[in-house]
């Protein structure tokens, strides 16, 4: 490589800087992507609390679907950004151990410092909106397996009840309560 010397300057301080604002700039367009991703899938979790109300199966699938292509393009994008993160601290001379945002902020000129700030707070309220969703979304779906368990034991208790007698002579129920209910309309 050629070291041309002006003054404090370097040929390979300017090869340097040039490559490491061009890694700079790819990242922020991996996290820009990224934050378009995780808005689809954000899209995809609040589409799918109204398709477990809606109990609509073939949508509910399909958006299943949806959600785990945009989970798989998540993973492709987590991998280059990874790669991009090491590309600047091994220009950088850093050790892997030592990788943090705060240090690659340092990094950065001030425009670039901004934009990954932002990229990461978007990503990190993304990310949050997206997991009190799933948490919802669970919530919802352990109710209904509860009361479809609810459902089923009940009316397996009409249909085969399950009675023995007491040491009194009495006989024994399950104590399972409940009513069948017809809604029309």
């Amino acid at each position: 490589m050629l070291v041309l010397d002006l003054g404090e300057i370097t040929l390979q301080d300017i090869e340097m800087d040039n490559e490491l604002k061009s890694l700079y700039d790819s990242l922020l367009r991996v996290l820009r992507n990224e934050i378009e991703v995780y808005g689809e899938l954000h899209k995809l979790f609040l589409n799918e609390r109204a398709l477990l109300v809606k109990s609509s199966m073939d949508e509910l699938y399909e958006n299943s679907s949806k959600k785990e292509t945009c989970i798989l393009k998540a993973k492709m994008l987590e991998e280059v950004r990874m790669n991009l993160v090491e590309k600047i601290f091994k220009l950088l001379n850093i050790d892997k151990k030592d990788i943090n945002f705060s240090r690659l902020l340092s990094y950065g000129d001030d425009a670039q410092r901004r934009e990954l700030t932002e990229c990461q707070l978007s990503l990190r309220f993304l990310l949050n909106e997206i997991n009190k969703l799933n948490k919802k979304n669970k919530m919802l779906l352990d109710s209904s397996l509860i009361y479809i368990q609810r459902s089923i034991d009940f009316i397996n208790q009409l249909i085969y009840p399950t009675s023995n007698y007491l040491s009194t002579g009495k006989l024994k129920s399950n104590n399972m309560n409940g009513k069948i209910i017809c809604w029309e309309g």
